[in-house]
């Protein structure tokens, strides 16, 4: 099976530098054939179609896939902007996969927190191991991997998240590096559609890439105190070595 995903979603997982390990961790995770065959090169999205597959195996419905990529092209494109080619168009599109989902199972599981619980492991979890294993062999391959986290925090900064997320650096040096979250786009759209609780969803996803480090191999430790979502004024994504054991 040839799966296929959008460069700009592979960078927004784990970051331009580790595109590369993501490939290799998606084909070993679709396939054990030593040939790659994932291409982080097309138009296809690798966050959607694994979400809504996951909300359907779920929920024990086939029938909900139409449904939930009916809604969300029709959202998806009611949302269109200028600059939507870049990140910000990636972005729009796993932000309005989650409106449109919460929307189709409105009626189905009425109860808000269990639907949020639903979504958030439909997410999270088909892209846990890949995004893991990913993260940890860039970090594993790199001489400094402090130096090489923070390298790729800086590139999602505009790879991933572009100019409609507001970023500060309150700490920037060879010790300590703090990547702050000042606006956040994500939890704009989904407020602006009514549904700001479901930023948390998103914030999960970044455990999948933060669990991946390991501060006795890695010589490093990484956190979020607080986040937009949660009621916090920022999120930063704090980054700090730590001493040999």
């Amino acid at each position: 099976m040839v799966v296929e995903a959008s460069a700009p979603t592979a960078h927004a997982l784990t970051g331009r530098r580790c595109a590369r390990h993501l490939e290799i961790a998606m084909t070993h995770h679709f396939g054990s054939d030593d040939t790659p065959k994932v291409h982080l090169d097309s138009d296809n999205d690798v966050v959607v179609d694994p979400f809504f597959a996951a909300i359907s195996a779920k929920c024990g419905d086939p029938q909900l896939l139409p449904l939930l990529h009916e809604r969300h092209e029709t959202l998806r494109q009611s949302q269109r902007v200028p600059d939507e080619s870049g990140p910000t168009g990636t972005n729009i599109t796993v932000a309005t996969a989650l409106v449109a989902a919460d929307r189709v199972l409105s009626d189905r599981i009425p109860d808000r927190e269990q639907r949020l619980e639903l979504l958030e492991q439909a997410l999270v979890e088909p892209l846990a191991e890949m995004t893991q294993e990913a993260t940890a062999a860039a970090l594993d391959a790199a001489d400094d991997p402090f130096e090489a986290m923070v390298a790729t925090a800086r590139e999602r900064e505009t790879s991933a998240f572009g100019p409609r997320f507001v970023f500060a650096r309150p700490a920037d040096n060879d010790v300590e590096f703090i990547s702050e979250v000042q606006h956040c786009f994500f939890h704009e759209l989904l407020t602006r559609h009514e549904v700001g609780h479901l930023t948390s969803i998103l914030c999960a996803f970044d455990a999948n890439w933060m669990d991946a480090v390991i501060p006795h191999r890695h010589g490093f430790t990484v956190d979020r105190a607080t986040t937009i979502a949660t009621g916090g004024a920022s999120c930063p994504f704090r980054f700090r070595r730590v001493a040999p054991s």
